[in-house]
């Protein structure tokens, strides 16, 4: 009528249990370094829609003034002083920063592209939205700057 436990196959179970835990928990974080690395390696595009939007700032003096200043507080750590993707802080980044005075990136990359890219972000490089919208229009004329003979297609 009763069936007698066997108290031996829990302990079993329970033993075997943390192994398989482990090793699920162990191929999880494989497969997000994997996605990491894949990550570190692939293209970083904006959508669509965002390359397409237009710098609503003129580059005025002003304007380029703030966006200078403002990349001098915010960028030139990591994309140098020059714009080049050298700073004091681009040594240790696991992907090299952006080079601006490149001017074939320059020339293909958009306004709206690199508005969304600063403020998105992706790491190392952390996402600027805590500037207004105005200071990122701002830097975004500023970051044409560093490559003055490819003012890109944004600028038309």
């Amino acid at each position: 009528m009763f069936e007698l436990i066997n108290e031996k196959k829990p302990l079993r179970l329970r033993q075997a249990v943390g192994p398989i835990t482990l090793l699920a928990l162990m191929v999880l974080l494989g497969a997000t370094l994997a996605a990491t690395a894949q990550d570190n390696n692939s293209p970083w595009l904006a959508p669509d829609d965002a390359k397409k939007v237009h710098n609503p700032l003129k580059p005025t003096p002003d304007s380029l003034a703030a966006g200078a200043q403002l990349y001098k507080l915010n960028c030139a750590g990591c994309h140098g002083p020059k714009g080049d993707g050298n700073g004091p802080a681009a040594e240790g980044l696991p992907r090299k920063a952006a080079n601006f005075t490149d001017p074939k990136m320059m020339e293909e990359a958009t306004d709206g592209e690199l508005f969304w890219k600063m403020s998105n972000g992706r790491p190392p490089m952390p996402a600027w939205e805590t500037l207004s919208e105005t200071q990122r229009w701002q830097l975004v004329n500023y970051l044409r700057t560093f490559a003055p003979k490819s003012p890109g297609p944004g600028k038309k």
